[in-house]
Order: structure tokens, then sequence, then C-alpha cells
């Protein structure tokens, strides 16, 4: 991992403990580490992030090869990240893990009209991007300015072709794709929570109640 910066967009600044255990164990291996935070839009954090990780690379980062978005809800056991970051150098192209969304179905799908055959979709909770493929990209994205900084338009959400693209297969799609590989990263969700019954009784009422 010694050669990978990891980048993390986390809005509070926080991160899942499990998260905060995993990141851990990969900057002990030798991982850099970026934060960006405190930005609402998932598609601007994103650009601002993959932003920031460009000038890292091209400064205090430069010895950096990989880099490993990681999301802050997101468990990953060293040997997935170091399977995916490898797999990243030795394809030249972006790679991730495979994780479950909410609903315990695959967070990614095939590109069945994409460029290269096999290449996925997928979200962004583990995914290593060459530096040479990201600063490709970073050359061929829009700017745009927030408080007087420039950052990359690395991806955006809306309309394509009658269908609604978010952030995560919009950067999956500029990337050429992403090769998804057979090791699992966790991704970390909680107990939804609902009011009780009794709650709900008394809700009841006091419509009744009103008039």
């Amino acid at each position: 991992m010694k050669q990978t910066l990891i980048v993390m967009s986390a809005y509070t600044g926080e991160m899942e403990p499990e998260t905060r255990e995993s990141l851990t164990v990969l900057r002990r291996a030798g991982a850099g580490f970026l934060m960006q935070a405190g930005v609402p839009d998932v598609a601007v954090a994103r650009c601002q992030a993959l932003s920031f990780a460009c000038e890292a690379l091209r400064g205090e980062a430069a010895d950096r090869d990989v880099v490993l978005m990681l999301d802050d809800d997101m468990e990953v056991e060293l040997e997935t990240a170091q399977t995916v970051v490898t797999q990243a150098r030795i394809r030249k192209c972006a790679t991730a893990a495979a994780y479950a969304t909410k609903m315990s179905t695959l967070a990614g799908t095939r590109w069945k009209a994409g460029p290269t055959p096999g290449r996925w979709l997928v979200g962004l909770g583990c995914v290593a991007i060459p530096k040479r493929l990201l600063f490709e990209l970073e050359a061929q994205s829009e700017s745009f300015e927030i408080r007087g900084k420039a950052y990359s338009a690395f991806t955006w959400c809306g309309p394509e072709k009658g269908t609604w693209i978010a952030e995560d297969y919009r950067l999956s799609m500029r990337l050429g794709g992403v090769a998804l590989l057979p090791v699992a990263a966790g991704h970390i969700k909680k107990t939804t929570l609902l009011p009780d019954d009794d709650t709900l009784r008394r809700i009841a009422q006091d419509e009744e109640l009103t008039p």
C-alpha cells in the first residue's frame, strides 16, 4: 500500500468505527490519506476529493501511483484493498471490490454498452484508479469554481438518453468502465428505526380530535 493514496469524502468529517479501523490498518501498511469534507452534494464532493488528489499527486504524494476511493461507511480488509490496488496497476484501469447495497443487491451493473467488454458501472465505495488514468480524466474535464478555488468536474448527476445517471455510474463511464473483482468489501448500514405501534395510535387519536 506504500504507493497508494486513499481519498475519502465525508460530509461531517466523521466515519464509521469499522471504517476508521480499516483505515488505520491500511495506513500502517503505508497508504497515504486525504479527506474531503463539508459538502452535502455528493457529486460535488467527489469532484473536490479527486481534484485534491490530483494536487497531492503532483506535490507531496508524487510517489503514489494509485488513488483508492474509500467511502466513510466501508469495512475493507488489507488483503482486499491490496488486491484492488495491485490489479489497477496490472490492468491499467479502474478496479473495484464488490459490495452490497441496503437491499443486499450488488452495488454495480455490467456496462453492456461500454467500450470494453466485461467492465462494470459501480458504486464508489472501494475503487482504485491508476494515477495516469486520473490525470487523463482531469485533462478531459471542465473546471468550476467554489469560493474562488477551481476544481475539475470529474462526475455529475443528470439525465442521459432517457435515464438518470448518478455520480458513481457517471464516473465509472468516464473511466471507461471498471473491472469488478471477486473480492468483497463490507458496506456498513445501521438498522432502520420506526415509530412503535403505541406512537402511531396516539397520532391517530390526535388526528381524530383535530377539527
